[in-house]
């Protein structure tokens, strides 16, 4: 794992060298959070692939008109093809419920060549949905953005972020929106902490 920091190593050694078979509940919380760690996709990302005619074809298959937009999302892959973009990039695609905005952006993710996950932000209110929950708490766990990277095994996947306009408000237990920016600014979206593994990944 040559893209984990000296910070996070320390951590997961003294996780390691803290291990005692005498205390199965601590050794148990303590293996579900290495398992956890070691799931992240540490090095394993998708080569860029930024070829506009191969996503025109795909976009005038999957999709019947949208000129405007489907014009725009190829501008999008000529442009990083010329600057041979390694970096992520947020997309923001609007419009009234059903005109296709999720299935056109999960035909990004078959343009681009990469595993493809849709989030659904409707009505959530807790930023623990996003960050996860401290490893203190009884069933804690990482949050949702963690858990995908875990499942499709990539680190620069195609993350469709659904329903952002319907992100629920809940004072008490934190705002949600700012969670997100948080993941979504490249300033800070390198240095993220999920609150179950906290240790810093780089979702930029």
């Amino acid at each position: 794992m040559t893209n984990m920091d000296e910070s996070t190593r320390k951590v997961l050694q003294e996780e390691i060298d803290g291990l005692d078979a005498k205390n199965d509940t601590e050794t148990s919380r303590k293996v579900q959070f290495l398992n956890q760690v070691f799931r992240l996709p540490w090095d394993n990302t998708v080569d860029p692939f930024w070829d506009v005619e191969y996503s025109h074809d795909v976009l005038n298959k999957t999709h019947y008109g949208m000129t405007d937009t489907k014009d725009r999302i190829l501008e999008f892959i000529a442009k990083n093809k010329r600057i041979n973009s390694q970096s992520g990039m947020v997309l923001l695609l609007t419009g009234p419920p059903g005109v296709g905005k999720t299935s056109i952006a999960k035909s990004i993710g078959e343009c681009l060549k990469r595993p493809t996950t849709v989030i659904s932000m409707g009505g959530q209110n807790d930023p623990i949905h996003i960050k996860g929950s401290k490893r203190t708490y009884v069933d804690s766990q990482p949050g949702i953005f963690v858990k995908e990277l875990q499942r499709l095994e990539c680190k620069n996947p195609v993350i469709v972020i659904d329903e952002i306009d319907k992100v629920g408000m809940n004072s008490l237990k934190g705002d949600v929106s700012s969670t997100l920016l948080e993941l979504l600014n490249p300033e800070q979206a390198n240095q993220f902490r999920d609150n179950y593994l906290d240790i810093e990944f780089d979702f930029s």
